[in-house]
């Protein structure tokens, strides 16, 4: 691939994560969604977008990619305003179909489709490839489901305790701090960094484990410590393994 047309990806990169999120205040975001292509605001943050993605190109030449990203950037946030109601899921939607039409105009004007092909099909057919994502998949929901069946006598245990609605925590919260300090785990030990796996088992021992120093929480405490060591067991396991087999 040639040097110069990835700086001018990340360049094109640059200047939209600078205009959407850096240049557009949450007052100008709120109202572009909210009135659409009626809001000044929707045109001021096109022409913020336009103006930005042409100072950091600088060249009059790349006008196709200027062209074609800012109708790409203009069609999405106008579809986007069409949604009566936003969410993390239409945000991730939104920018992805974003970065997606800077990719395609980037492929298209640097004449590189036939390499990015080429690059899928060598990552298809890597073995190695396909056993990170298993191992990945692995320590997510599958994992967790796991856990959930082993301590699930336990839960019930504790959903008895006449103090049990009293201290409730966020909704589905402990889930995704299972899955996301398993990725870290897998991530640390594919890096050969094993002493952060000590460091992050300290930390969530601070903070998930603080307030649970009393009699009455005895129960609770446990429970939070069988799940704790059992996720990374098994997010260890699963990195060990990965690690025999492909590294």
């Amino acid at each position: 691939m040639n040097p110069m047309n990835f700086d001018l990806l990340l360049r094109i990169l640059v200047a939209h994560f600078i205009a959407d999120f850096v240049l557009q205040s949450t007052t100008m975001a709120k109202k572009k969604d909210k009135y659409g292509v009626k809001s000044t605001y929707f045109w001021f943050h096109i022409g913020i977008h336009v103006l930005i993605l042409a100072l950091i190109l600088w060249n009059y030449h790349l006008w196709p990619v200027l062209l074609g990203i800012s109708v790409g950037h203009f069609l999405i946030d106008a579809i986007k305003t069409r949604i009566a109601r936003t969410s993390t899921y239409v945000f991730i939607v939104d920018q992805t179909l974003h970065v997606v039409i800077i990719i395609a105009v980037w492929l298209v004007y640097t004449q590189q489709q036939a390499l990015l092909v080429e690059k899928i099909s060598e990552l298809v057919s890597n073995q190695k490839i396909w056993g990170i994502i298993l191992a990945y998949t692995l320590v997510t929901i599958p994992t967790g489901v796991f856990i959930g069946k082993v301590t699930g006598k336990w839960a019930k245990e504790l959903e008895k305790h006449p103090d049990a609605k009293k201290k409730s925590g966020l909704n589905s919260a402990g889930k995704w701090i299972g899955i996301l300090e398993r990725i870290l785990i897998i991530t640390f030990i594919i890096a050969n960094e094993f002493g952060a796996i000590g460091f992050l088992l300290a930390a969530k021992s601070v903070f998930r484990f603080g307030d649970l120093n009393n009699d009455s929480e005895h129960k609770k405490t446990e429970y939070i410590i069988v799940g704790t060591l059992l996720s990374f067991v098994f997010a260890i396991g699963i990195g060990l393994m990965y690690k025999v087999i492909y590294m």
